[in-house]
């Protein structure tokens, strides 16, 4: 697939919602040993709407969609969570095209911007126990792999492996920044609370992919 569709998107970021609401639990456990146990909660509230949102509505242009989506976390989600997840859809937003469907290298642009305006926004950077830690492993896999291939079903499937590397990469480190920080060397050994939602992001864009590929 060198191009994906308005309706194929729809269904990644369907995809992303649900994995997001599925996996709640383990996500506030696993918050809850390093923060304020708060994050799966958060997570579910604003993919719910995020969820109830693209069940409800149709687009026409990819851009329009994925600032709805961005928009709807902003304002559902709340707190820290909502700003970094909006801003992951919407900071990149100039690279998605007013039309139906995105190219790979526009798409790549679109993931990368997003994850450089949460480094501006948020004043972090990967190194410090954040979902950036699963974002940027991500998009160096996905902007590696976009040097060699123009499918994009290969680009997010090199999106996740870097996503989920980052992920457990993250166990290795201490906390240094947002409430987790205040447990110091407690959060050696376990992942980042937002580093494991980014990682269960992109394995749903992985699967629904392939899947929008098969039925093609």
């Amino acid at each position: 697939m060198e191009k994906i569709y308005v309706k194929d998107m729809q269904k990644l970021l369907l995809g992303a919602a649900e994995k997001i609401i599925e996996n709640e639990s383990y996500l506030t456990k696993i918050d809850m040993a390093i923060g304020d146990g708060d994050h799966g909660i958060g997570m579910k509230r604003g993919f719910t709407a995020l969820k109830k949102m693209l069940e409800d509505q149709e687009f026409q242009e990819i851009d329009t969609l994925c600032r709805a989506a961005g928009i709807e976390l902003l304002k559902s989600m709340g707190g820290a969570s909502g700003v970094i997840y909006g801003t992951m859809l919407l900071g990149g937003i100039r690279h998605m095209p007013h039309g139906p469907y995105a190219d790979v290298q526009q798409m790549i642009s679109w993931f990368a911007e997003g994850e450089a305006s949460i480094e501006r926004r948020g004043k972090t950077k990967p190194g410090q126990k954040t979902m950036l830690d699963a974002l940027m492993p991500a998009v160096t896999a996905m902007q590696q792999a976009g040097k060699s291939s123009d499918d994009i079903v290969q680009i997010l499937q090199s999106g996740y492996r870097g996503a989920f590397q980052g992920m457990e990469d993250s166990k290795k480190m201490q906390s240094r920044a947002g409430r987790s920080k205040n447990f110091r060397e407690e959060t050696i050994g376990l992942p980042d609370p937002g580093a494991v939602s980014t990682s269960f992001i992109f394995e749903a864009f992985a699967e629904k992919i392939k899947e929008c590929e098969e039925e093609a």
